[in-house]
């Protein structure tokens, strides 16, 4: 049951974040967008549930699938620069979300050892975060110009 939940955190998180950045890098198309990011998303749920059993393959592509749309429905629903703060914030989830998961699988099959190296453990994640925020919050190669000059005919 504990694993069955982990896959179903994981698909949620990835789905979301899958359906956020497919929508983002095609703001025109928002159809293709949404199959492109459920067809992803589902299949994502698929590889994770597949190594468990039926039910746990079943509920890794529908929640794979519904979290993909979510994603995608919530871009479109934004502007630009929300829908980017979104994206961080969905990336930001995913690495916690792995991170939770490698220690509750660390846990389980070598415990003495995330005894012991717990706080660097720890530590490496905190950092891990850090720089995914920091490496998305400081991009300046997206400000767009406002000096746009279109040629007048006489």
């Amino acid at each position: 049951m504990n694993q069955m939940m982990y896959m179903m955190m994981i698909s949620m998180t990835i789905g979301l974040s899958i359906g956020v950045l497919v929508t983002l890098s095609m703001p025109q198309q928002f159809f293709y967008s949404l199959l492109i990011s459920m067809g992803l998303s589902a299949l994502i749920g698929l590889c994770i549930g597949l190594r468990l059993n039926f039910l746990a393959l079943l509920e890794g592509i529908f929640t794979g699938m519904m979290s993909g749309m979510m994603g995608s429905m919530m871009v479109s629903m934004l502007s630009i620069t929300e829908a980017k703060t979104l994206l961080l914030i969905c990336l930001l989830l995913v690495t916690c979300t792995s991170i939770f998961c490698s220690i509750m699988f660390l846990s389980d099959q070598f415990p003495k050892l995330l005894s012991s190296f717990f706080p660097a453990i720890f530590i490496s994640s905190l950092l891990i975060i850090f720089t995914v925020y920091y490496s998305f919050s400081h991009d300046e190669s997206n400000t767009i110009s406002s000096d746009i000059h279109y040629p007048h005919s006489q």
